[in-house]
């Protein structure tokens, strides 16, 4: 009986291992990225997604595209929240005709600031934002909330180029989500926020290849389904002409709460006014950054766990 007690109490006393809170920020339905990266996020138990919030062009059809996408997954995602954030002028987004018209009690076509701002300040120093789109709404939650930044666990954020640009062996170059607005990626940078950085040096190789894609759309499983539709919209529309989906966002996701570690490089980087990033050689560090990855490991580990 007195063994049986203090192994009962020792699992009581055990540390219990929560999962890290996470508010996904995303530009899905222009490139496929972002749509395998939800997905890859609904299946890392060790993060617990509070929300998901969109940004940019038409924020609240990425809205009704990234809630019918987690309704797809299941019950108990079809209840997270979807708010949508901040619009720009339009961009190429077929995809999200998949979803048109889709609503959902989970669906908001505003608030994505305001519920951020109100979760953060509920929960101080525990929320991580994953950032895979341009940063226009990260940047004005930090300006219109005095103080928030110290309250943010951690911004984990696609984008930036280091030492080379989307194509192997090129020079760094503007990539995408800074330059979409280099101004609110400028005040994230210097927010004080730690950033977890996957820029194009880590994910400009992360490539699905077709078998990949036929080994993943195979397996019957609705979330998968959904993601081979939209795959295929992707794949017959886009404007830049891409075949093999480059999975640059998904790298973000896994910078959180790694599967394995990662050689992150601490370094100080700013941010220039036509989205060009640049490392300051001897200023303090702002960011930790993946400059490489094993690209053929992150893969295999990727298409096993979408199951």
């Amino acid at each position: 009986m007195r063994v049986l007690l203090v192994l009962m109490l020792a699992a009581v006393m055990a540390p219990v291992h929560c999962a890290t809170p996470v508010i996904f920020d995303t530009d899905i339905g222009t490139d496929i990225d972002d749509a395998y990266a939800l997905a890859a996020l609904i299946h890392r138990p060790e993060l617990e997604l509070l929300a998901v919030t969109t940004v940019s062009s038409d924020a609240v059809a990425r809205a009704r595209l990234a809630a019918k996408l987690l309704q797809v997954a299941g019950d108990r995602w079809a209840k997270v929240p979807v708010y949508a954030g901040t619009s720009t002028p339009i961009q190429y987004m077929k995809q999200v005709d998949w979803a048109k018209a889709f609503t959902s009690p989970s669906l908001h076509e505003s608030g994505a600031i305001e519920f951020m701002r109100a979760k953060i300040e509920a929960r101080p120093g525990e929320i991580t934002l994953i950032a895979v789109g341009e940063l226009t709404n990260i940047a004005a939650l930090l300006e219109s909330t005095p103080g928030i930044a110290k309250k943010i666990r951690a911004i984990s954020l696609m984008g930036g180029s280091i030492h080379r640009g989307y194509a192997a062996g090129s020079k760094p170059e503007p990539e995408w989500n800074i330059k979409s607005n280099a101004r609110a990626a400028k005040v994230v940078f210097e927010s004080g926020v730690p950033l977890l950085v996957a820029p194009l040096d880590s994910t400009a190789d992360l490539k699905l290849s077709p078998e990949m894609r036929v080994e993943l759309f195979a397996r019957g499983v609705p979330l998968n389904d959904a993601l081979a539709a939209l795959n295929s919209i992707w794949r017959h529309t886009n404007t830049w002409k891409g075949e093999n989906p480059t999975l640059f966002d998904v790298l973000a996701v896994d910078l959180v709460q790694p599967r394995r570690p990662y050689d992150l490089t601490a370094l100080h980087v700013e941010v220039e006014a036509d989205g060009l990033t640049r490392v300051v050689a001897g200023g303090a560090a702002n960011a930790k950054v993946a400059l490489t990855v094993d690209s053929d490991a992150f893969m295999r580990t990727f298409v096993d766990s979408l199951r």
